[in-house]
């Protein structure tokens, strides 16, 4: 093999490498920037759901608020479809392509549990159906924490799941509020970490 030959391989190489980096980097502020979307947009909406449990709220008042957590979750899912499917990225990372199956599979368990117990049980306990949203949740956490070494994630999924066990005991209208808090510590606080640490690593860079 001629030296020039070898130099070009070891040169593209070297940038095969290097967007391979980039493209994980950016799949871990991307993913952070979700977790921040995600946990907002869900606190608020179990916080309002909390509200207006224990507090007697005008219609008008309802209905806005109903309104706006409809328009929230449109703008959460068009964001998140323009990162998933529009947003050109030269190399798709194993830990992003994992995490994003890890989710999907999370999403249509919970919906495939719901179906069944609608259909199968003659009396439906829905305390119950909180808690087990949030273990299923804690679970992608916790494993997506794993995927990307990242164990502040990883402490997030135990966090959701001791938060999932607390709220067992109490009815809907605490739950609501369990489950606010919980997704600003576990969704928030980490989405937040890892959008800021990577956004200033790649401004030094």
């Amino acid at each position: 093999m001629k030296a020039d030959e070898l130099t070009f391989d070891e040169k593209q190489s070297l940038k095969v490498i290097k967007t391979a980096i980039a493209s994980k980097k950016r799949a871990f502020r991307d993913d952070g920037l979700l977790l921040v979307l995600w946990g907002a947009a869900l606190s608020i909406s179990n916080f309002w759901n909390y509200y207006k449990n224990v507090n007697l709220t005008a219609w008008w008042m309802r209905n806005l608020m109903d309104l706006l957590q409809i328009i929230m979750g449109v703008l959460v899912l068009g964001f998140t479809a323009y990162l998933f499917f529009f947003k050109k990225k030269k190399v798709t990372t194993y830990e992003a392509a994992s995490t994003r199956f890890v989710w999907i599979g999370v999403i249509l368990a919970h919906n495939i549990n719901v179906i069944i117990t609608k259909s199968l049980l003659t009396e439906i306990n829905f305390t119950l159906l909180q808690p087990l949203q949030m273990v299923l949740i804690g679970f992608a956490l916790f494993v997506t924490g794993g995927i990307y070494r990242y164990y502040l994630l990883v402490a997030s999924g135990v966090i959701m799941w001791t938060a999932a066990a607390i709220g067992a005991h109490y009815g809907i209208e605490s739950q609501f509020l369990i489950r606010s808090i919980a997704e600003v510590i576990c969704f928030v606080i980490p989405g937040a970490i890892m959008f800021a640490k990577q956004r200033k690593f790649e401004t030094n860079v």
